[in-house]
């Protein structure tokens, strides 16, 4: 079945307290000779499991709201505004300000949309670059230890850094514990933050001490090798591509201020994206096998499956600790009461995406991704009667225990699974090809015929790989996943929404959303930096065409 839809496009309060005086005038000298004793400075040295067990801890409590977090407006949260940017998703709400993608009235000012991804991704840089500098003195673990939590914490590291360079491009570098002297800061070329940070980060994990998997049985809440290769993996496929390819051309020109970006061609024929892409099928074939793909959809957002099989890497949440029930109340059909939740309605995928689908995709079909109607919660309504949407809802984050009970979602958030590597591998496989590089047919369609299979669809042979069926692919199956953004980026291609497939693929600037008034151009291959950043740093410059600029730029 397919849907049509008509869419109409501090006060600071300062106040004397008199006891202060008060205060001063008895116990002026004593107030200043106090020392505190509950901080502990940058000097401070880590010598025990416990304070290196608390070190580690600390690299990890950016993660939630980095992937899941609130984005500033009413309801809104940042895997909707990664999503909003490609086309493929939009709001029945004013208050997430989603039109403002589909029109282009974009500025790092956008409530905190930007400025959160910015200060969040960065925090986890900082907490990282603690443990870091800190981990090479607990004494009380042995050099195995100390590698395995380093491996951690480095692949943490880079993952922020990687959310960085791939929504801003240029960003400042800061690999050292932080002081008000090293504050102001320009910022670097990409290329360096790849070449110094993020590669090398992730080539050390990859060759730590880490377990392969976690030993925990109850599965992993924190990095483990794998996840190391699934990101490293993802680093190497986008270098083959852009923006790194480009600005390695010539790396002092000021690409992301000046909007310099010209190159469409995808994939990249050159010695360096070839050699990148070998080291990104290096580490996909080393995942190849060691996961499955789980039977049924639903499997992939049943809570008892949190850190189980073809997860690769989550965010953890727990019931009663941590959820992300805010998040998952935005992708439910606002006021239809079908979850005892708050049923925002933020975040929907567009007709014309979910027409695309053909109609044998079993992910299409009735609450496998999508679904088009619920009972209404027992605590409004105790018989429970369906109401109909008009329109399909995303149901892969549906948590149906919480939402019909008590609204504590026990779900985790997904970075990496299984089905997203077959597809690299297929991509990096067929780039390769293009690259002359001699690849087997059965290599080339065993990764995405295995995602295929799942969906009810018939196998592709080696002539029918191309960008188009790749990308397709990727779309449909990795639908809310925040990935289509960085496929989009880091090919500078689009899908053209279709029926029963999409229409085509093209270029990224000049290509135009089936919602949005505009087409993008090379203002929209980064994010505007976030306003804060801009006011507080002043070496900080703004990305071409955005706003607020940097006085004097």
């Amino acid at each position: 079945m397919k849907f049509t839809i008509k869419k109409n496009n501090v006060v600071v309060q300062y106040t004397l307290l008199l006891t202060a005086l008060l205060f001063v005038l008895g116990s002026c000298t004593k107030f200043l000779d106090e020392k505190p004793t509950a901080n502990l400075s940058t000097d401070y040295k880590f010598t025990t499991n416990e304070e290196g067990r608390a070190l580690v801890a600390g690299g990890y409590r950016s993660l939630r709201d980095a992937y899941t977090g609130g984005a500033g407006d009413y309801g809104n949260f940042l895997p909707a505004t990664l999503e909003y940017w490609t086309g493929g998703a939009w709001s029945s709400d004013s208050h997430p300000q989603a039109w403002k993608f589909e029109t282009n009235q974009l500025s790092g000012s956008l409530l905190s949309d930007f400025d959160a991804y910015w200060n969040i991704n960065y925090q986890g840089v900082k907490d990282c670059n603690v443990a870091i500098s800190k981990i090479n003195g607990i004494t009380e673990w042995t050099p195995a230890e100390r590698s395995k939590w380093m491996g951690q914490m480095r692949a943490l590291r880079a993952l922020h850094y990687f959310n960085l360079v791939r929504y801003f491009g240029d960003v400042v570098m800061d690999t050292v514990l932080s002081t008000l002297n090293n504050a102001q800061q320009p910022r670097v070329s990409l290329k360096t933050i790849y070449d110094v940070v993020i590669i090398p980060d992730l080539e050390f994990a990859v060759a730590s001490s880490l377990e392969d998997v976690a030993i925990d049985s109850k599965g992993p809440g924190y990095i483990t090798k794998l996840m190391a290769r699934a990101i490293l993996a993802d680093v190497y496929l986008t270098c083959a591509g852009y923006p790194y390819q480009e600005v390695a051309t010539d790396a002092a020109k000021n690409w992301c201020v000046d909007g310099l970006f010209s190159q469409s061609a995808y994939p990249v024929i050159n010695a360096s994206a070839a050699g990148f892409l070998q080291k990104a099928a290096d580490q996909l074939n080393a995942l190849y096998g060691r996961y499955s793909l789980v039977s049924n959809y639903r499997a992939l957002h049943d809570p008892a499956n949190n850190n189980r099989g073809e997860s690769i890497m989550q965010i953890q949440f727990l019931k009663g600790v941590a959820t992300m029930s805010g998040f998952i109340g935005a992708t439910l059909p606002p006021a239809q009461k079908a979850a005892n939740m708050t049923e925002y309605g933020t975040l929907i995928p567009t007709i014309g995406y979910y027409n695309s689908y053909g109609p044998d995709d079993l992910r299409a079909k009735e609450r496998q991704m999508f679904y088009t109607s619920d009972n209404v919660a027992s605590v409004y309504d105790p018989s429970n009667p369906i109401v109909h949407f008009d329109q399909p809802y995303c149901f892969k984050y549906y948590d149906s225990a919480a939402q019909k009970s008590d609204g504590q979602v026990n779900l985790n958030f997904t970075l990496y699974r299984y089905s997203d590597i077959l597809l690299m591998l297929t991509e990096v496989n067929w780039t390769l090809k293009q690259n002359g590089v001699s690849i087997a047919d059965a290599d080339l369609i065993k990764g995405i015929n295995a995602v295929r299979a799942r969906a009810t669809l018939p196998a592709y042979r080696a002539s029918d790989i191309s960008l188009l069926t790749i990308f397709s692919e990727r779309a449909w199956e990795l639908v809310f996943e925040n990935k289509m953004i960085w496929d989009q980026r880091r090919s500078r291609k689009c899908l053209i929404d279709g029926v029963g497939s999409f229409a085509g693929i093209e270029n990224f600037v000049g290509h135009q959303p089936t919602t949005f008034s505009y087409k993008f151009s090379n203002m929209n291959l980064l994010a505007p930096v976030s306003a804060g950043e801009i006011a507080n740093n002043a070496k900080c410059l703004q990305n071409f065409n955005y706003q607020p600029k940097q006085i004097g730029q």
